[in-house]
């Protein structure tokens, strides 16, 4: 079923969580600080992590940008209210998703679930190379470079971009985006999309305005612009 890492320093939230993980087959992991959190990432094989911003020792943020810089691992944050802008910086150093505390566990469990059947689902991508420009993206490779340098992008981002490069100039509706990119645990969440969709242009730089945005039907990778 895979090996959860838990970061979290409150140990009734993390027991909580534990036993709902474990309860549907998961293997289980627990960091209370960051220290514990990275001894247990290097030492273990961890398939997901469910990681608090707000920790002892280092930030929830330097964790997810030290779990990156070192691997693709999916990460959902655990984020409360008053932690706004805590949340963008770890969207911004990698996390995959976020879960507002507090937080219903079945929501938690579907979004596990949703994360861990796209790591463990085998590849379904054409041998396709993407030129627009500098831009190249290489569909067989999971590789995206301006001119020579890779562009860093995370999971959920790489997973957008290619939704729509393999189908370029075609419409894909919000919905259908949302249920192949997160699953239709998902449908609804339009926030989602929109929040995604702006970190990946911007990462895109001046070919971000190669995603374009279809008012009321959807989105598409416009090949001509370039």
């Amino acid at each position: 079923m895979g090996n959860i890492l838990i970061v979290e320093d409150d140990p009734n939230i993390r027991k909580l969580v534990r036993v709902n993980l474990v309860k549907r087959g998961y293997t289980v992991s627990e960091a209370e600080d960051s220290h514990q959190a990275m001894a247990l990432f290097q030492g273990e094989t961890v398939d997901l992590v469910l990681l608090d911003l707000v920790i002892p020792g280092l930030s929830g943020v330097d964790v997810c940008a030290w779990i990156r810089a070192r691997s693709d691992v999916p990460i959902i944050v655990l984020s409360a209210r008053s932690e706004e802008d805590l949340k963008v910086a770890a969207l911004d150093a990698g996390a995959d998703d976020y879960v507002t505390k507090p937080f219903g566990q079945e929501e938690l469990l579907a979004r596990v679930r949703a994360f861990l059947r796209r790591s463990y689902a085998p590849p379904n991508i054409p041998s396709t190379q993407i030129r627009i420009g500098e831009l190249q993206i290489d569909l067989e490779a999971r590789r995206v470079m301006i001119g020579e340098a890779d562009l860093h992008l995370t999971r959920t981002e790489y997973a957008i971009l290619a939704e729509l490069a393999r189908r370029p100039d075609a419409i894909i509706t919000h919905d259908e985006l949302i249920a192949r990119v997160w699953g239709p645990e998902y449908q609804g969440s339009n926030h989602y999309l929109h929040n995604y969709l702006g970190r990946l242009r911007k990462k895109l730089g001046v070919y971000g305005a190669l995603l374009e945005t279809v008012s009321g039907m959807g989105y598409h990778l416009n090949v001509k612009v370039g």
